[in-house]
């Protein structure tokens, strides 16, 4: 069953009509009564995820330059702890944010976002605090733990010059789950744990990503984009080859999470991977761990790259005023 539009902007799924709620902005009812693609021509068929990585990356850096049009940032690029990264400072820093660092784990699937700082530059612009966005290694290629290590790697270096309480880490997607894994990896390891998490559109258990994700791929709601993880063109199974699933490395959520700092959670309504965030929210608090979730009305899956949109400009501050409590930082 594919992805339609009716006339009237609802999405046909069989004969079924979801129509587009009067809940949400107009700009988002606009967004919503069109393909999520856009005109951009569709494959017939799944592909794997990797083999649009040149055409995906760099539609994310020319949407990084329009977002960083409406939200001025310096941008250096640099090597840290062997790892490519990007340094995203604001245009001012306040004697108050000294010190103070974010790191962000782009999206794409495990396989590509390389050179994306979509989610880096609003944040950094209104937070006043700089982003260290990781370019970390992309699967087929470099599968898991690869990703987690360079994370890691950036960490440990900040640590030389930021106390942990000093620094956070987040994460859209694939960047989410990777935040959720870095965390468990530096408490298996014995190290600080920065003062916050971001676990955005993802979640704690890369086995089993939930009812959302199973409603999506059996509907095909927002064309049939979320395949099973152990597919040959999964994205998650290129990523994790052979780990064992089970592992608290790879799914946080089977483990000791009591260790985990104030975590912010954010999906949408239309998100495949809101189950899966919610069920890490809910493992969390069971855990006794300070942890926020977020759900946005008929959003889709990552909605907060979507600048135009009131619901993303809304997303971006929820995250901000997050981080500026847990870094200590008075919210403006």
């Amino acid at each position: 069953m594919g992805y339609e539009i009716d006339k009237t902007g609802a999405v046909a799924l069989g004969p079924h009509r979801v129509p587009v709620p009067r809940t949400v902005s107009a700009e988002a009812q606009a967004y919503l009564s069109a393909p999520p693609w856009g005109d951009a021509p569709m494959p017939e068929g799944p592909i794997p995820m990797w083999h649009m990585r040149d055409y995906v990356d760099a539609q994310m850096i020319a949407l990084g330059e329009q977002i960083r049009a409406s939200y001025p940032v310096e941008i250096e690029e640099m090597t840290i702890a062997g790892v490519r990264c990007f340094m995203v400072r604001p245009g001012e820093v306040p004697p108050e944010n000294e010190g103070k660092v974010l790191l962000n784990l782009h999206g794409g699937g495990f396989v590509l976002g390389s050179g994306s700082l979509v989610e880096a530059i609003p944040v950094a612009h209104l937070a006043k605090v700089p982003v260290i966005a990781v370019d970390y290694r992309l699967a087929p290629e470099h599968p898991f733990p690869a990703a987690v290590e360079d994370v890691v790697a950036v960490y440990r270096a900040m640590l030389d010059y930021h106390a942990p309480s000093q620094i956070g880490i987040f994460g859209t997607s694939a960047g989410g789950f990777i935040t959720a894994q870095t965390i468990m990896r530096l408490a298996k390891d014995g190290a600080p744990l920065p003062a916050l998490a971001g676990v955005f559109t993802a979640g704690g258990d890369l086995d089993d990503l939930g009812d959302t994700a199973q409603i999506f791929t059996l509907s095909g709601f927002y064309g049939d984009r979320v395949l099973p993880s152990d597919h040959e063109m999964s994205e998650i199974r290129a990523y994790l080859t052979g780990a064992d699933r089970s592992d608290p490395l790879v799914s946080p959520i089977r483990g000791d999470l009591s260790a985990f700092p104030p975590t912010l959670l954010v999906s949408g309504t239309r998100d495949a991977i809101l189950s899966a965030t919610a069920a890490f929210h809910r493992a969390l608090r069971r855990a006794d761990v300070d942890a926020e979730l977020f759900v946005f009305e008929a959003m889709p899956h990552g909605h907060w790259f979507l600048m135009h949109l009131p619901e993303a400009r809304e997303a971006v501050d929820v995250m901000v005023r997050f981080f500026l409590k847990h870094l200590g930082i008075k919210n403006g």
